[in-house]
């Protein structure tokens, strides 16, 4: 079972290096994660964006970009277009989010003529490993559904749950994250964290242990459950946590990713590869942790 970042990149150098279509490569902490993901052998680049600015950030950032091939294009609409069309014509295994903003790069994912549309779903997950959790703590959804409805968040839980098998956890434990921890039926949110209990329990969502609703401590935090007489094999054990909506997941993401320096990583699943995407403002470690979950994920 991966249980850090370090098995995820034993993982990684165990595969043969994936190709990343990095659109909009002209942003130097996105560069730097390729350029070092390169150099590690885990990821063979393809840059695409403007080659002038990209070979400027490079010099900039004292990196070196010899040999990763370029393909010209104009502007954010155009580049994640085109770093779309390397994944769907087979050039490359995997799409990674670089200056362009979110919105733009899932248009091109979108485009139902062009784009990589599977039969699911599409999610964000991040990857956690806080030091003073106990394994790696995966959660949903921080970038891209804004108020999922309870359809939604099965969808959005099951992509959760497939990335953490690929991981190696058998039988996934899920906290569904409300404000509080007992149903009251005017928080919506805890009214489908208590479905969503019960379905896993009747084996309408399989191979996991879903509980909730939880406040995050709960969630995390084996002695809240203790002092708050909670008895639940969830809580303080969670795999997964299941946000109710984008606000709370972004806000509890970016704090993270802010105010402390735990190792973490951020990913679109349910396309037909694996979508390596952060914030542009994080962090060039973010991103290299964001490529060895992608890769591993598209291996």
């Amino acid at each position: 079972m991966i249980t850090s970042f370090n098995d995820l990149e034993e993982l990684a150098l165990k595969n043969p290096a994936k190709r990343i279509a990095l659109a909009m490569a002209e942003e130097a902490d996105a560069l730097k994660a390729v350029t070092e993901a390169a150099a590690a052998g885990i990821a063979i680049p393809i840059l695409v964006g403007n080659s002038e600015a990209i070979r400027r950030t490079a010099e900039e950032s004292s990196l070196n970009i010899d040999g990763f091939e370029i393909v010209e294009a104009d502007g954010e609409g155009d580049s994640a277009s085109k770093a779309v069309e390397l994944i769907k014509s087979g050039k490359a295994d995997c799409l990674m989010k670089g200056k362009t903003a979110t919105a733009t790069i899932m248009k091109a994912v979108l485009n139902k003529e062009k784009g990589l549309r599977s039969s699911g779903m599409l999610s964000h997950i991040a990857i956690l490993n806080p030091p003073t959790y106990h394994k790696l703590l995966i959660m949903t959804d921080s970038a891209l559904n804004i108020a999922p409805e309870f359809k939604e968040k099965i969808s959005i839980l099951e992509n959760a749950l497939s990335v953490s098998r690929k991981l190696g956890i058998e039988k996934p434990k899920v906290a569904v994250v409300c404000a509080v921890e007992k149903v009251n039926p005017a928080m919506p949110s805890t009214l489908d964290a208590a479905l969503l209990s019960k379905m896993a329990d009747r084996g309408q969502i399989k191979n996991c242990l879903i509980d909730g609703p939880f406040a995050l401590d709960n969630a995390i935090s084996k002695k809240s459950c203790e002092i708050k007489g909670i008895k639940t094999e969830v809580g303080g054990d969670a795999d997964v946590l299941l946000f109710p909506d984008i606000e709370a997941a972004n806000v509890f993401y970016k704090s993270i990713a802010y105010l402390t320096d735990y190792p973490m990583a951020g990913l679109i699943i349910g396309a037909s590869a694996p979508i390596i995407l952060t914030s542009r403002s994080d962090s060039d470690r973010i991103k290299y942790l964001s490529i060895l979950a992608g890769v591993s994920l598209a291996g």
